[in-house]
């Protein structure tokens, strides 16, 4: 697949499989027909970790580019604790995940938490998490939202700071497919960032974008989106660092 027709997957994709058919017409009736599943999906969030709505939303968005980001890259990728706490509410949908692998990225996008936290592993999981955000800025023109990428998923006592550049691992061979790392997901989008707005591409404008959800702005600018229920934005289901995929 080119990393333009992924992106495009990964943008227009509202998380569909999540919704049985016998929730499909309450579902349009609840959201009153506007991008259902990912809005329901969104909300369950919002329930489950006390976060706000458009935060939320903004999560979700900004897994789905974690996502790209681990299918193209030559290493693995690690998210942040937001980011992650999305992924597991995804997981935990283990059919619907399975097909969204299967149709939507056409990749065994698998989970690798950490066991225990050994310092040797915090290391690695470090110098991928500063690669991948590296490859955020490199793939989308823009520095990652410092709400949903600035609390890495591990503890940053246990880190050693001689080796956070010599210890990310490599992928396995033959998990990734043949995308050209040599040319940034935005180059593809040049020609139509020109014609159209903003509002068409605006993940590479550090903006909302579309699919699910766009049009919502999400947050009020005074906190990283946890409401005042209390509501935890940590995850339990993996110790503190994720390798990702």
């Amino acid at each position: 697949m080119h990393k333009k027709q992924l992106w495009l997957n990964l943008k227009n994709y509202n998380f569909s499989h999540l919704v049985s058919p016998n929730l499909w017409q309450q579902l349009q009736i609840h959201f009153n027909g506007i991008n259902g599943p990912n809005l329901a999906f969104a909300s369950k969030l919002s329930r489950k970790h006390g976060w706000k709505q458009n935060f939320a939303l903004l999560a979700i968005r900004e897994y789905k580019k974690f996502i790209y980001l681990g299918i193209v890259s030559e290493f693995q990728v690690t998210p942040s604790e937001i980011i992650d706490t999305v992924w597991h509410e995804h997981l935990l949908f283990t059919k619907a995940y399975r097909e969204f692998c299967t149709e939507v990225i056409e990749y065994p996008f698998d989970h690798h938490p950490e066991l225990i936290p050994i310092a040797d592993q915090t290391d690695s999981f470090h110098a991928q998490y500063q690669q991948t955000l590296e490859l955020y800025t490199t793939e989308f023109g823009i520095d990652p939202p410092e709400i949903i990428w600035g609390k890495p998923k591990f503890d940053l006592k246990l880190i050693d700071q001689k080796l956070v550049r010599q210890v990310s691992q490599k992928k396995q061979s033959g998990t990734n497919t043949d995308f050209d790392n040599s040319i940034p997901l935005i180059s593809f989008f040049t020609a139509e960032m020109l014609v159209f707005s903003s509002v068409d591409y605006p993940e590479f404008n550090a903006g909302d974008f579309g699919g699910g959800g766009a049009g919502l702005s999400w947050g009020d600018g005074n906190d990283s989106g946890a409401d005042s229920s209390g509501g935890d934005s940590s995850c339990s289901g993996c110790s503190s660092g994720c390798g990702g995929d």
